[in-house]
């Protein structure tokens, strides 16, 4: 969807934005209403599953500061021209390389 629309791949930053505009469009239809306290009302419950997700967080719940409590982190390395994915080590596609060896090798 993105990819039609730019005619770029997702990186880090445009999916972690389509992934809260999803999240946001949920809230939006549960709400089903555009008044601003029921949308605010609808996100405060909301509860996403990670298979409802793009990205690999845990979920999509907000704490009472309007946090998401069940977000995750990735960290990518560039190797061989390519990002890999290399923690946390339960979805890791390559193994950290530590130090980085620096851009000549």
């Amino acid at each position: 969807m993105y990819k039609a629309k730019t005619g770029r791949d997702l990186d880090d930053t445009s999916a972690r934005n389509m992934q809260s505009f999803f999240a946001l469009a949920d809230a939006l239809n549960r709400a089903g209403s555009t008044d601003p306290e029921k949308i605010r009302d609808a996100l405060t419950k909301t509860d996403l599953k990670p298979e409802q997700l793009m990205m690999g967080y845990d979920g999509v719940k907000f704490d009472d500061t309007g946090q998401n409590i069940l977000a995750s982190t990735y960290l990518i390395q560039l190797k061989d021209k390519a990002y890999q994915l290399v923690w946390p080590d339960k979805t890791a596609a390559a193994k950290l390389d530590w130090p980085m060896k620096g851009w000549k090798q």
